[in-house]
């Protein structure tokens, strides 16, 4: 895809909905996040931008990671086309499976 058009995606569908979806709730967690950072934090005259820097890492380490566990799963199995078993391969394991039985001693 092009550099212009995913551009043009991104600005266009995703980060309106984004905002309008779930906006506010992001920044909720980003608000949470600063907060438990801030308390936490010895020298409270810290340098903001740091700080701010820190939390966006954090923050973007996981939606990477709930991306990656939660939505691309979901959306991987979707777009996979459904996979029928080859008659062959259940045939052959039904032949081999009578084949061991026959082959065990009987009591």
């Amino acid at each position: 895809m092009s550099e212009d058009i995913a551009f043009r995606i991104q600005l266009g569908l995703i980060l309106p909905k984004i905002k309008e979806k779930i906006g506010s709730d992001l920044t909720g967690i980003v608000q949470e996040l600063a907060a438990i950072l801030q308390s936490g934090s010895v020298d409270s005259e810290g340098d903001l931008e740091a700080d701010l820097g820190a939390i966006k890492e954090i923050f973007m380490k996981d939606i990477e990671i709930y991306l990656d566990k939660e939505v691309m799963p979901v959306i991987s199995a979707s777009l996979a086309p459904a996979q029928e078993p080859e008659a062959g391969v259940e045939e052959g394991a039904a032949e081999g499976q009578e084949g061991e039985a026959a082959a065990e001693p009987e009591e």
